[in-house]
């Protein structure tokens, strides 16, 4: 009777150890695909500052989308940027939102980045 307690409570134990185990992996997951998605978002604002204040002097300042599959460091990323002019006692002021999102497997991550530029 002793022996099948003893049984009993090293199984469920082992249960726990593999269960806590399976959810430190999944977090660890999500975190780097969060991560890349923080990533995608700064990328694709870069990219579009890039063509607002361009160095060949045509500036830009439009919605895009970007995607960033084909870089070894953000599979299954795109940025999706929106760009706002304004202009303020003569002075143009640009806003550039950038949403970056991620896909691995069954997770999902998305994040947003915000900047305000002027020349």
């Amino acid at each position: 009777m002793t022996a099948i307690a003893l049984i009993t409570i090293v199984a469920l134990l082992a249960v726990a150890i593999t269960r806590s185990v399976e959810l430190g992996a999944e977090s660890v997951s999500l975190e780097i695909v969060s991560q890349r998605a923080s990533f995608a978002a700064t990328s694709g604002a870069q990219l579009a500052l890039n063509r607002v204040f361009a160095p060949s002097g045509t500036s830009t300042c439009s919605d895009q989308t970007m995607n960033f599959a084909s870089l070894a460091g953000l599979p299954a990323c795109e940025a999706r940027v929106t760009c706002t002019a304004q202009v303020i006692d003569g002075k143009p002021y640009y806003t550039l939102v950038s949403d970056g999102r991620c896909d691995a497997g069954n997770m999902q991550s998305q994040r947003s980045v915000i900047v305000k530029a002027t020349p």
